[in-house]
């Protein structure tokens, strides 16, 4: 009797929507070192690629792993040291950064200002350099051991096991993912800080590396990133260059966002426009600000895997988007 019992199929969805409730309450309590560690397992990903290319070289992993940390580490410092000299003569500047018009406009303007100033995590250094140093260890150690996880998986589930081949599957989405969206990104920092330059506003450089990190945070991360060279430009061109410098933002990202991203990813991101908006919301409620950066790929992974089940494969079915349908099919 007990063997010939089958739970009903509503059972089985309600089973599975309170199991993901629970999961994401776990994920909530645990957010203050489950961002960190979701974030270095990500970036351990996303290098892990550069790694095999330099061993396919003919170079020995020892040393391979030696010279991708090397230049991630490089590439921080330098990221870092501008950072603290940019900052630093930004904080000095601040007092000129002042709308000076008797509009109505101008007023909001300037509480804008001040409450970016007055937000700035300076009381926070040192668990942002806590953070930093968990992220930078837990990424070194995590890249040298991929190869041998990936040797203990496929010796204790098997090289032809189909759960690990669509982990593999996953894990190239997210590479990918995250390789198109540097490339965008990059544009959209070199396009930034070059019109920045040409219109002499100040602190070009960095505003364009904030839209570059800013960028990874789809539709929204750009506005937000336009916010510091849109004041810079009302305080020194007047409200006319403010709107001109937002609306040069509202091209570019169009651009990078309607054409350039979806070329190169040959369909976008897969998912509806509304799936990625919230998701974004969602993943920065769960996870706090990394959420923000990660939410994307974390929806794109948990889709994927609603993919795999039938009572879960119609969830999968809503945040995906239409636009990689097959055009023939929907003729038949």
């Amino acid at each position: 009797m007990i063997d010939d019992f089958k739970i009903p199929p509503f059972l089985r969805q309600i089973i599975i929507i309170a199991v993901i409730f629970i999961a994401i309450i776990g994920m909530k309590f645990t957010a203050p070192i489950l961002s960190l560690i979701l974030l270095s397992m990500f970036i351990a990903i996303i290098i892990y690629p550069f790694l095999m290319w330099l061993k396919r070289r003919g170079i020995s992993y020892n040393l391979s792993v030696s010279i991708t940390l090397a230049g991630i580490a490089l590439l921080g410092v330098a990221i870092v040291s501008f950072l603290v000299v940019t900052l630093a003569q930004l904080v000095k500047a601040i007092p000129t950064l002042t709308i000076n018009s008797s509009g109505f406009l101008a007023q909001y303007g300037n509480q804008i200002i001040e409450f970016l100033v007055a937000h700035i995590p300076e009381t926070n250094a040192g668990g942002l350099i806590a953070d930093g140093i968990f992220i930078v260890f837990a990424v070194i150690f995590l890249v040298y051991e991929l190869p041998q996880i990936k040797l203990r998986l496929e010796k204790g589930l098997g090289a032809d096991n189909p759960t690990l081949n669509k982990t593999y599957g996953l894990m190239g989405a997210f590479v990918e993912y995250f390789v198109i969206r540097a490339k965008v990104n990059f544009f959209y920092g070199i396009g930034v800080s070059a019109v920045l330059v040409l219109f002499d506003i100040n602190f070009a450089l960095l505003w364009g590396l904030l839209t570059f990190f800013l960028g990874f945070i789809p539709y929204i991360g750009i506005i937000i990133a336009a916010i510091p060279a849109v004041l810079v430009a009302w305080a020194k061109y007047g409200i006319q260059g403010a709107i001109i410098m937002a609306l040069f933002f509202i091209i570019i990202n169009t651009i990078a966002e309607s054409v350039i991203f979806p070329k190169l990813t040959g369909k976008g991101l897969q998912m509806s426009v509304y799936v990625v908006f919230v998701s974004l919301f969602v993943w920065g409620w769960i996870l706090g600000p990394i959420g923000f950066f990660i939410g994307v790929p974390m929806t794109l992974v948990i889709i994927k895997y609603l993919e795999n089940f039938e009572e879960t494969r119609w969830m999968a079915l809503l945040m995906g988007s239409d636009a990689e349908d097959d055009p023939k099919e929907n003729k038949s």
